[in-house]
């Protein structure tokens, strides 16, 4: 099945890059914007959530230092070199909370996650000379000329990216230890993996994707604050994305993210203010009648389907002219 995930992803990415020669509204590109960050960010956390079966509720935290490394550290660099540094922050948190969080078993690492966020959140709204605080802090344009087209195009480009390394991962020896940590840690253990450092590898390369996707997102709105960056709702809806379309599948965030984003401008439209309550029932119903995702359930009725035998009562076919010749006929009793 990984063929056809990656021919689907192809098509899609290349739709994607023709879009704006024909759609020329900046509404609708914002839209589609919107959905390819949440399918880099949904990329970035399927590498720990999905692989490796560590469940990450605190993703908006690489997200938030990525936009606030933008913002703050280009006041005395270029802002080209300040996501630089913002992706270096943001791998300095996950290897925080990695180094001590991956030597635990249980729920460790998800709690972790989701303090570590929090402790952020508060840091950035109580220091109000840094970073603004409550009021919040502006963000450098990175594309002055023509910008939401060249948002599109750079946040279109960070998904292939981030799909073009999922997809490396999922064939290397790095992913094989991935995937055999979330089947089974002590096992993995047993055979030589060291397991907490190819989590902590796998959290580093999600924190520095995710922290990309958030200084793309701060300049294209040119305004953070605090609550916005590092909210809880945030880390949900990247989660949400890669277990609806298919946690540990390749194509699986891609398309959660085409979906719920979809359908949550659908329902914004159509049904106003009860948006969110549609919304919630969609994401209910896929969870309890396709609990491995869209991708993972279609996975496993293709295999059921390629596995399953054929009809042991079929005819057998008629038989041809040479083996009409071959027959010996037997002699007939007296």
């Amino acid at each position: 099945m990984k063929r056809p995930q990656v021919m689907i992803g192809t098509v899609i990415f290349a739709v994607a890059l023709v879009i704006p020669l024909f759609l020329h509204n900046d509404y609708f590109l914002q839209v589609i914007f919107r959905l390819f960050l949440f399918a880099t960010l949904g990329l970035a956390w399927n590498l720990v959530g999905g692989y490796a079966g560590q469940l990450s509720l605190g993703h908006a935290a690489y997200f938030g230092v990525g936009a606030y490394g933008l913002a703050l550290l280009s006041k005395g660099m270029s802002p080209w070199l300040a996501i630089v540094g913002g992706v270096v922050l943001s791998m300095i948190c996950a290897l925080i909370i990695g180094s001590v969080s991956f030597r635990l078993r249980g729920p460790y690492f998800c709690l972790a996650t989701i303090a570590f966020t929090e402790v952020l959140r508060l840091i950035a709204k109580n220091l109000p000379n840094v970073t603004g605080g409550d009021v919040g802090t502006p963000v450098p344009l990175l594309f002055p000329h023509n910008s939401m087209r060249s948002f599109y195009y750079a946040c279109v480009v960070l998904t292939i990216l981030s799909f073009a390394i999922t997809y490396w991962v999922e064939r290397s020896r790095f992913g094989y230890y991935l995937m055999a940590i979330r089947e089974d840690e002590d096992t993995a253990l047993s055979v030589g993996v060291n397991t907490a450092r190819v989590k902590l590898w796998a959290l580093l390369l999600s924190a520095a994707l995710s922290a990309l996707a958030g200084a793309l997102y701060a300049s294209l709105f040119l305004f953070i604050v605090p609550d916005q960056m590092f909210g809880v709702e945030v880390s949900v809806e990247i989660a949400i994305l890669p277990m609806l379309g298919g946690a540990g599948t390749l194509l699986g965030p891609l398309v959660g993210s085409i979906v719920l984003e979809t359908a949550s401008e659908v329902f914004k439209n159509i049904f106003k203010e009860a948006h969110l309550l549609i919304y919630g029932i969609l994401v209910v119903l896929v969870v309890l009648f396709l609990p491995e995702g869209i991708v993972g359930t279609l996975n496993r009725k293709l295999r059921w389907f390629k596995a399953a035998p054929r009809t042991p009562f079929a005819s057998a076919p008629p038989p041809g002219p040479a083996e009409e010749s071959k027959r010996i006929p037997l002699p007939l009793a007296e």
